[in-house]
C-alpha cells in the first residue's frame, strides 16, 4: 500500500535512477506486468522525465513481445510476474539503456528496488505519462498508437471536480488501455485506488466489502466469472458500498447484460469505445428497455458518423463502419500504415466496428467493419 505522498517519493526516486541511465525525454520504457504498485511508481516516474510508457501483454509470446519492443523502440523494460530468462529470445541484442526485474535478482536484470538512490531532489510534471497502445490493423499485426499526457477539460465544458471519499477497484490490467485510463480517473476524482493483480470472483466479492469499493469497471470476462458463481452467491455478498458499475472494453453478451441488469440496474452501466477514440459512448442498462441491443449516445464533446467504404457518411438507420471523433482521435499519434487507424482531416477515426445510429442518436453495434467491406465485394462480384 502507498499513500500519495509515498508514491510520489519513490517517483522522484526512480525518476532519478532513470535519468542517472541516460533515459529521458522521449525515451520509451517498456513494462511487463500485472496490476501492481510498482507499475503506479513506474508511470509517475515515467512523467517526471518526460519518458513514454509502453505497456506489454503478460501473456505475449517472446516473438511477439520483440516486434513490438523494436516497433516501439523500447530504450529500457521492466518486467515482473515472471523469470526474465523465459524473455531472453524477445531481448537478444536490442539496445536497452536499463533492464530491472520486479521480483528479484536475475543474471542481467537490475533488482527494482535496488535502483533507488538514497535521495532525490523532488520532480514535477504531469500525473500521467506519454502512453503508447497497440491496436490490431487490418492485416491483424499489432500496430502503436500514441496515447498523450491527459488534459483537463476547458471550465466551459466540465464542472471543477470535487474531491470523493470512494475507493475504485480496478480488475484491467495496465496493458490494457482502459486500467491506466480507470487508474487516473480515480486519482482526479480523490477516491482509494485497489489494484487486483488476478481476478478471482469469490475473492473480489470480499474485497468489495473490505474495502467499501465504491466504482468498479470491469470487462465482460470478469463479469462471467462472476456470473459462474451465481445470482444467489452475488446476492449473499455485501456489495451495498457500490455506487457505479461499468462493463466495457469489449463486447458483451445480451444474457451477460441481463443477468447483470438484474442485479445492478440502478448503479449498471455500459460503456463502447475504442483505443483511438477513447470513450464514445455510455448506456446505463437501467434504460435497456427503450433502445435494445444499443450501447447507448455519443459521450458530451464525442461525434459519431456512420460511413461507407468510401468513407461517404450514410443517412440514420443505414449500416456502415462507425467513425468517431473525440478528444483522443484529435491528438493521438496513429501509424500511417494502418487502414483500420484512418483519421480524416476533421478528426474522425475508423473504429473498425459496424454499426448504425437511429433518429435519437443512439448506437448499435451490428459487427466488424471487416465482414462488412467483405460482404460487399462479394455481392459487387
Amino acid at each position: 500500500m502507498l499513500t500519495y505522498r509515498d508514491w510520489n517519493d519513490y517517483a522522484d526516486l526512480l525518476a532519478d535512477a532513470l535519468a542517472g541511465r541516460g533515459l529521458g525525454a522521449d525515451d520509451v520504457v517498456a513494462v511487463r506486468c500485472s496490476n501492481r504498485i510498482e507499475w503506479a511508481v513506474i508511470a509517475l516516474a515515467c512523467s517526471k522525465i518526460n519518458a513514454r510508457l509502453l505497456m506489454l501483454d503478460p501473456e505475449l509470446t517472446p516473438r511477439a513481445m520483440r516486434e513490438r519492443l523494436i516497433a516501439g523502440q523500447a530504450a529500457a523494460i521492466i518486467v515482473g510476474d515472471v523469470a526474465p530468462v523465459r524473455l531472453a529470445p524477445a531481448l537478444e541484442g536490442l539496445p536497452f539503456k536499463l533492464r530491472a526485474t520486479m521480483d528479484g535478482a536475475f543474471p542481467g536484470f537490475f533488482n527494482f528496488w535496488d535502483l533507488f538512490p538514497p535521495v532525490a531532489q523532488p520532480r514535477f510534471g504531469p500525473v500521467q505519462p506519454s502512453l503508447l497502445a497497440w491496436t490490431a490493423g487490418a492485416s491483424g499485426r499489432a500496430m502503436p498508437i500514441g496515447l498523450p499526457h491527459r488534459r483537463a477539460a476547458p471550465a466551459s465544458a466540465s464542472r471543477t471536480p470535487e474531491p470523493e471519499s470512494g475507493a475504485s477497484l480496478i480488475t484491467v490490467q495496465p496493458h490494457r488501455v482502459w486500467g491506466p485510463v480507470q487508474f487516473w480517473a480515480a486519482l482526479t476524482a480523490g477516491r482509494a485506488i485497489h489494484l487486483v493483480r488476478s481476478f478471482e470472483p469469490a475473492e473480489t466479492l470480499g474485497l468489495i466489502r473490505k474495502r467499501r469499493i465504491t466504482h468498479w469497471s470491469a470487462l465482460p470476462e470478469s463479469f462471467e466469472q462472476l456470473r459462474e458463481l451465481g445470482a444467489e452467491a452475488v446476492r449473499a455478498a455485501d456489495t451495498s458500498s457500490l455506487q457505479e458499475l461499468e462493463i466495457g472494453g469489449a463486447p458483451a453478451t445480451p444474457a451477460l447484460k441481463a443477468w447483470l441488469a438484474d442485479l445492478f440496474a440502478p448503479i449498471l452501466n455500459e460503456a463502447y469505445g475504442s483505443t483511438e477514440a477513447g470513450r464514445i459512448s455510455t448506456m446505463p442498462l437501467a434504460r435497456r428497455h427503450e433502445k435494445p441491443e444499443s450501447c447507448g449516445r455519443p459521450v458530451r464533446g464525442v461525434s459519431v458518423e456512420i460511413r461507407d467504404e468510401r468513407g461517404q457518411r450514410l443517412p440514420s438507420g443505414a449500416i456502415g463502419e462507425i467513425w468517431a471523433r473525440t478528444p483522443r482521435s484529435l491528438e493521438c499519434d496513429l501509424p500511417a500504415s494502418s487502414l483500420r487507424t484512418r483519421r480524416d482531416a476533421d478528426g474522425y477515426v475508423a473504429t473498425g466496428d459496424a454499426g448504425r445510429v437511429d433518429d435519437d442518436g443512439f448506437i448499435y453495434i451490428t459487427g466488424k467493419a471487416a465482414s462488412l467491406h467483405e460482404r460487399d465485394m462479394r455481392h459487387a462480384g
